[in-house]
């Protein structure tokens, strides 16, 4: 008798013999990390963060340890998107504080260098300082699901990707809808010092029926307000969330999708589900829930002029016209890209694992399955698209249309991602490889460095209206920073993930800029042995 598949990259009626479902991974305590880094290099147990009392050279070498408790990072190149400058500085941290910020060519020449793009010549050194980055859209999975992540895990691994601040969306279990969930939220520690900023619930449980207390939600320390995955379909109860989260001076975050056009699509609509047999998730299904978006807002600030809307992951090029369009219009609206949807495209789910951007007329998608075929890391909600929309996302992220890299770092358990593509819940974990991704692209020559620290800092930042999650790296400024070795290579695995859960499908991709170093306020978040 035929039995169902039993691995994940294999298509449901497979003729394999049904078998035991493997073992669930014992996963790490709070607080616990696994026994190495990107690099092979053992990890200090996190019993408490240690205070760097080192000096770097440009090649990432010790070179003394000085009596005070500082770090001096000597010779780097360093990008701020803040005072927009770049070039090669050296940076002293010194009690949790810039304490001095010498460009090596001068001020000047440091502006004329991010206002150009300066990229680092061959010369010039391989370590990279950015500001601390900012994620304004990630699951953390707490309360409800921490077999798959919670604050502590979470945290942990966005320090190892470099982030200093993250917000979290209200799909917990029970959902954000709360005051009493929100202030646990943020009196939860934070080990490492990551900024946790929660985003409420629209409406209660996020069923699209009651507006939550958006009020009491907000002075509980809401961010912003979303049912993130589960669409507001009720355009008068929208329109009502825009004007109340305006009033509150508070973003209104939407995930586009029309329910009744993508009810049971596994794949994006086109050649790759059509050849390996997934039902179709078309992109009238993200479009038409954009143009309704732009029409209810257009229509809300009459009543609320402070009314703003954001539009998380999208991914087609439709759709980010008509965010263009509005825009142009003078619409208070802004979007962010996920680092898979400019990325990847739906070949992976065919087993062809090229970057997008390695496409064109002479290079087409291979649709044949290989043994690398539905690998259910691959889906995700929105689903990966062709490569002319993944494109279309770097050029809405070039341009200024899309202002925010959001990483929707969604972390699943084995349990959840290891049946049948169709079964699998949605949802990659990527907070870790967000920045190694973003850096791929640049490297490709579709963004400079620049443009890459400003997407991961103040654009998030602005969208959140809250500048202050992106200072910089001013002297006397606190020291969050992350440095990055833009020479090294790395392959997420089970090892070098440190994450509760690893669902990416990046499992095995060799991946060129490692995370060496994240400070926050002085102290060391994450650091590669």
């Amino acid at each position: 008798m035929r039995g169902p598949s039993s691995r994940p990259n294999e298509r449901r009626g497979g003729d394999r013999p049904r078998r035991c479902r493997r073992p669930a991974q014992s996963h790490l305590g709070a607080g616990r990390r696994r026994n190495s880094c990107p690099h092979g290099g053992a990890l200090e147990h996190p019993s408490g963060r240690r205070t760097a009392e080192r000096t770097y050279d440009s090649e990432g070498e010790l070179v003394s340890r000085p009596r005070a408790e500082r770090t001096l990072l000597k010779d780097h190149w360093v990008v701020d998107p803040v005072s927009r400058r770049a070039g090669v500085a050296t940076i002293e941290v010194h009690s949790g504080k810039v304490a001095r910020l010498e460009w090596r060519d001068g001020v000047a020449e440091a502006r004329r260098a991010f206002i150009e793009g300066a990229e680092p010549g061959p010369k010039d050194p391989k370590r990279l300082v950015l500001p601390a980055l900012v994620d304004l859209h990630a699951h953390f999975r707490q309360p409800g699901a921490g077999a798959s992540e919670d604050v502590a895990s979470g945290e942990l691994a966005a320090a190892h990707g470099g982030y200093g601040a993250v917000a979290l969306m209200p799909n917990s279990e029970p959902a954000a809808d709360h005051p009493a969930l929100l202030r646990e939220l943020t009196r939860t520690t934070a080990p490492r010092g990551v900024t946790l900023m929660p985003i409420a619930a629209a409406t209660l449980g996020r069923a699209g029926r009651t507006l939550a207390p958006m009020a009491e939600l907000a002075a509980a320390g809401a961010v912003a307000f979303s049912d993130d995955g589960s669409p507001i379909a009720d355009p008068a109860l929208f329109r009502s969330a825009l004007i109340t989260a305006g009033a509150l001076d508070l973003p209104l975050i939407e995930h586009c999708e029309d329910p009744a056009l993508t009810q049971g699509g596994e794949a994006a609509d086109g050649l790759v589900a059509t050849a390996l047999g997934l039902r179709p998730w078309p992109a009238a299904g993200e479009i038409s829930a954009v143009a309704r978006n732009i029409a209810l807002l257009r229509d809300a600030i009459r009543d609320e002029p402070r009314a703003r809307l954001h539009l998380t992951h999208l991914s087609t090029s439709a759709a980010l016209e008509a965010v263009r369009a509005a825009r142009a219009e003078g619409l208070p609206i802004t979007c962010d890209i996920t680092p898979h949807h400019l990325s990847l495209t739906d070949a992976w789910i065919a087993g062809d694992q090229r970057w997008a951007w390695e496409y064109n007329e002479q290079h087409q998608a291979i649709l044949t399955p290989t043994a690398d075929a539905y690998n259910t890391n691959l889906r995700v909600c929105p689903p990966l698209r062709d490569a002319s929309d993944a494109a279309a996302c770097r050029a809405a992220l070039r341009d200024g249309t899309a202002s925010a890299i959001a990483t929707d770092h969604a972390p699943h358990s084995r349990e959840k991602k290891e049946v049948e593509f169709g079964l699998a819940a949605n949802g990659i974990a990527g907070i870790e490889t967000a920045l190694s991704t973003l850096l791929a692209a640049r490297a490709a020559g579709e963004f400079p460095l620049s443009l890459v620290a400003a997407l991961l800092t103040t654009g998030p930042a602005a969208v959140l209206n809250r500048p202050a999650l992106a200072r910089g790296l001013a002297v006397g400024g606190p020291a969050n920073l992350v440095v990055v070795d833009l020479s090294a290579t790395w392959v997420p695995s089970r090892k070098t993930l440190i994450g509760r859960s690893i669902n990416t499908p990046l499992l095995g991709k060799s991946l060129t800029g490692a995370v060496l170093l994240t400070l926050l306020n002085g102290e060391v978040a994450w650091k590669a042995e």
